[in-house]
């Protein structure tokens, strides 16, 4: 006599799951694994960033900051540009592989370099690779929760989480990595490591399929109208560009930190930013959770305001501990990024969800380009020659405070239509 099902795990959980599930599961994995490797690879140069741009070819401290900062400027310009060529041909793969594989040959050429200048004007022609292929991505993957069902409303905050995650994921992993690789072979080493891996992951975006066409394709004065008339993505886009500001401050900031504070050698730099990163990525594979449960305002209004209170804390530490510190940041951050991504996924029609995601991105960016700036200002001009870590984190902490509270007053209103 065959055996009657396990009425709670199912014949799909014992393994008979449907063929559309497992393919939209692959999908899903396969789209995810993208922006680990993409995000690995932003970080892998950030510890050993000194060794790099200033023990190498002779830059300063201004110089490291912009070789993060002109690759965000060039997510702000091709961002957008890929999002809506990506809508107005309905077709996402095509930029995904080469946008993977241009920045892989120019990540390549870096080991080529020999002066600052031509440094950051590769930079900035690798950004713009690098964001074709994983704003795309995103796109691709939200594209999904359409195919999935016609409304995507209960899978979209789930594949926030698992994109954020996995984007945060690699940024962590970069960091510590990063640093046993500059120790052990150079702070060119890095570089080379990136450029395999992406190429590496052009080859596997070969294996990812366009969603069957869910919609029409607009002209790009069409995508213009309809993101013109969803002035409420600002939100989300200004949580998202706070976020990503405070993060670009700390990423930079804060191995310079604990150098002058601590005398962190770059394997010990990277070790720190993972106690932070680390649980920033995995504390949002439940982050979707509590987003449903609570709702994303209420998540978004706690966990900024206890985010503002532990960069304070952070720069007042001083030579006490700070990983716990470190521990908190990286858990409150996670409340933070996976409502902003569902939220505008949820607020964009699907024929122009490229175009939002690449302004969603360009929010980003235009934060985490800002941060290094603004928290080298803070630093330099508070605290006399020596300068005031203090001051660039209470910047940090400023920050998020007005994300809190934006947050709350956004959850308070729930009528309004924002």
């Amino acid at each position: 006599m065959t055996p009657a099902p396990d009425p709670v795990s199912g014949p799909d959980i014992a393994g008979a799951l449907p063929a559309s599930a497992r393919s939209a599961a692959c999908a899903t994995g396969l789209a995810c694994a993208c922006l680990f490797v993409a995000m690995l690879n932003l970080t892998l140069v950030v510890a050993g960033l000194k060794e790099l741009v200033v023990d190498d070819l002779g830059g300063s401290v201004a110089d490291a900051a912009l070789f993060f900062t002109v690759e965000m400027v060039a997510y702000l310009l091709f961002a957008p540009l890929w999002g809506a060529l990506s809508d107005r041909l309905g077709r996402r793969k095509p930029f995904i592989v080469a946008g993977f594989a241009a920045s892989g040959l120019l990540y390549l050429a870096y080991l080529r370099i020999d002066s600052i200048p031509l440094l950051l004007a590769l930079r900035f022609l690798q950004g713009g690779a690098a964001i074709a292929g994983w704003s795309t991505t995103m796109a691709l993957l939200f594209d999904g929760a359409d195919t999935a069902d016609t409304t995507g409303a209960g899978s979209r905050p789930r594949l926030a989480g698992f994109a954020g995650a996995s984007l945060i994921l690699g940024v962590g992993l970069g960091a510590p990595i990063g640093g046993l690789v500059t120790q052990h072979w150079g702070g060119r080493a890095p570089l080379a490591l990136a450029g395999g891996l992406f190429l590496l992951l052009a080859a596997a975006a070969l294996a990812l399929r366009d969603a069957p066409a869910l919609h029409s394709r607009p002209r790009l004065g069409e995508i213009g109208r309809a993101l013109a008339a969803r002035p409420r993505l600002l939100l989300p886009w200004a949580l998202y560009a706070m976020e990503r500001f405070t993060v670009g401050l700390f990423v930079i900031v804060f191995p310079l930190w604990l150098l002058a504070q601590h005398g962190a050698d770059p394997a010990a730099r990277g070790r720190a930013l993972a106690a932070f990163l680390l649980p920033f990525a995995f504390l949002q594979l439940g982050t979707y959770r509590l987003a449903r449960r609570f709702g994303p305002f209420a998540l978004l209004a706690v966990g900024c305001a206890g985010y503002a209170a532990a960069f304070a804390a952070l720069g007042r530490v001083g030579s006490g501990p700070y990983y716990p510190l470190l521990v908190a940041l990286g858990a409150l951050a996670a409340m933070i990024f996976p409502p902003t991504l569902a939220l505008t996924a949820e607020w964009t029609a699907p024929e122009s969800r490229a175009s939002a995601l690449a302004g969603f991105n360009v929010a980003g960016s235009l934060g985490f380009a800002l941060g290094p700036i603004a928290g080298a200002w803070a630093h330099q001009s508070v605290g006399g020659g020596g300068g005031s870590f203090t001051a660039a984190f209470d910047l940090a902490a400023a920050a998020a405070l007005a994300g809190a509270v934006a947050a709350t007053v956004a959850l308070l209103r729930p009528a309004r239509r924002l």
